[in-house]
């Protein structure tokens, strides 16, 4: 009798070590950040807006005009040489640079709303992963007690202390066990693999130990307009059309220019001289207008678009904050079922031994753990999901170290 206490008795196996040191999110994330050339792109994006900006809000360009004409009598007496500076009396340069500023606005929105949702890939992939891997060793801990089972009722059914049908139950329930195992294994393997693509990584570099400690902050609704980057995007495309009404509406306005001319090459005394030229639009067939008119229709439209998203994200948070709450629920009451299940088990075990305890009571007490410790992985993975939608609704980027 103490021999099949011993086996069955045995604690489960512990959780398959791992080669390399286990990846934290946070490792997680910066390898995502560093390797994805998303955001490599996106951060191209910005840097090419802010040149941009540079280039449309510069002064106007100074020309000079150098010409000869063949004979003096044909052509300007004055247009041999000629420098000219054009004079921003107007602003076409600061609206220009408000346009530039706009589209920086909306590259630096793009950007954010690529790292939003690598992360939400990046947290998404990280719990998928350390599901896969806690059922994986769930299934090879009740594997191993099921091997033990076995070895316990074949001594007794030797023994001549159960019937031979018992060790065929058994003998299905390692089955069953085995290929549990199997399915586990190969579940947690694949979504390592799409952990690596998400990372930019191989499979090789990536060890899961168990769910990652996330401390989600609450978020007021208020402030969404400026942390989630769609929304952040549609103020910008706001920005940027009436910017583009401004640069449409100037349009129409006179053009200052100041040249300094020289006579003639054929001018043996050659004299120099100042010229202001104001160039002013008489009708440019309703082009101005339209466009400002236009501008002005796209800025009311991503206005209206903004409202809309707004109001939709408002609800996506608080949709969020409900589910994660109960999310946070369901983990804690699992935790206190699974510990009272797994004392039921053991307790279930030597009450086999002693016999006061019959084996189908016995494995539907496993039965019941290996259930209830699956619902716990399962939500421990809701948890992470809700955590990682809530990032997602609130606009928060996560802080990594270097």
């Amino acid at each position: 009798m103490k021999s099949i206490l011993t086996i069955l008795c045995l604690s489960p196996l512990a959780a398959t070590a791992q080669a390399q040191q286990p990846i934290t999110l946070e490792q997680a994330l910066r390898s995502a950040r560093e390797n994805r050339p998303a955001i490599v792109a996106a951060q191209m994006r910005v840097s090419s807006a802010r040149l941009s900006r540079r280039g449309l809000g510069a002064y106007p360009t100074t020309k000079l005009f150098v010409g000869h004409t063949d004979r003096e009598e044909v052509g300007g007496i004055d247009d041999d040489l000629v420098l000219v500076q054009p004079i921003d009396i107007f602003g076409r340069a600061a609206a220009a640079r408000a346009v530039g500023s706009a589209e920086i606005l909306r590259a630096e929105s793009e950007l954010a709303q690529v790292l939003a949702e690598i992360q939400y890939e990046v947290i998404a992939g990280y719990s998928e992963a350390a599901s896969a891997k806690a059922l994986a060793d769930n299934a090879g801990q009740l594997m191993e007690l099921a091997q033990r089972l076995h070895d316990a009722v074949k001594v007794l059914v030797a023994e001549g202390k159960l019937p031979g049908v018992q060790l065929s139950r058994v003998a299905i329930e390692l089955e069953r066990a085995k290929l549990t195992f199997q399915r586990r294994t190969a579940e947690f393997q694949s979504s390592v693999r799409r952990l690596a693509g998400i990372l930019g990584l191989s499979p090789e570099q990536i060890a899961i130990s168990d769910f990652a400690t996330l401390n989600v902050g609450m978020v007021d609704p208020a402030v969404l307009k400026t942390r989630r980057a769609d929304l952040r995007l549609l103020a910008a495309d706001i920005q940027l059309a009436q910017a583009e009404s401004r640069v449409a509406n100037l349009g129409s306005k006179p053009e200052l220019e100041v040249h300094g001319r020289q006579t003639s090459w054929h001018d043996s005394h050659r004299q120099y001289g100042i010229r202001v030229q104001l160039a002013i639009p008489l009708y440019d067939f309703g082009k101005s207008r339209s466009e400002t008119a236009a501008a002005r229709m796209r800025a009311e439209a991503a206005e209206r678009a903004l409202a809309d998203a707004t109001r939709i994200a408002e609800s996506e948070l608080l949709a969020a904050q409900i589910e994660l709450e109960s999310a946070q629920e369901q983990v804690a009451r699992y935790g206190q079922v699974v510990t009272d299940a797994r004392s039921l088990v053991d307790k279930s075990r030597q009450g086999f031994v002693d016999r006061a305890v019959t084996l189908i009571e016995l494995l539907e007490a496993t039965r019941a753990l290996r259930e209830l410790e699956e619902g716990y992985v399962e939500a421990r993975l809701h948890l992470a999901s809700a955590q990682a939608a809530y990032l997602k609704a609130s606009g928060t980027i996560l802080e990594v170290g270097k």
